[in-house]
């Protein structure tokens, strides 16, 4: 279970996880956007590495960026598949939790 702060309005999905120092592993963020699209990330401002989910309308992963570096930037990083949500987390925890491409997530309010 993670427990994500959302991303939502355009200036706080500019802002995201930049300048965090420390991500648990218990935390993350999601960015809901307003439409599927293949949306892409780049470490920009990054401080930690992280692992980046992308996940469709469908509620399915269909993408994963694994460990992620600040030292990546200013790559970009994204799916082939449109995503409705992307949902950053603490470097390691995407492998940790076995998650992969196909997988279903769960949204609890």
């Amino acid at each position: 279970t993670i427990t994500a702060y959302k991303a939502i309005s355009p200036e706080e999905q500019a802002q995201g996880l930049s300048g965090t120092t420390y991500l648990n592993s218990h935390d993350g963020m999601l960015f809901e956007f307003p439409y599927e699209n293949l949306w892409n990330f780049w470490m920009k401002d990054m401080l930690i590495p992280i692992d980046i989910v992308w996940i469709s309308k469908e509620m399915t992963i269909v993408h994963i960026e694994h460990s992620l570096t600040p030292e990546t930037y200013p790559n970009s990083f994204g799916p082939s598949t449109n995503a409705l949500y992307v949902l950053e987390v603490a470097s390691g925890i995407a492998q940790k939790a076995k998650l992969k491409v196909g997988d279903k997530i769960i949204f609890n309010d």
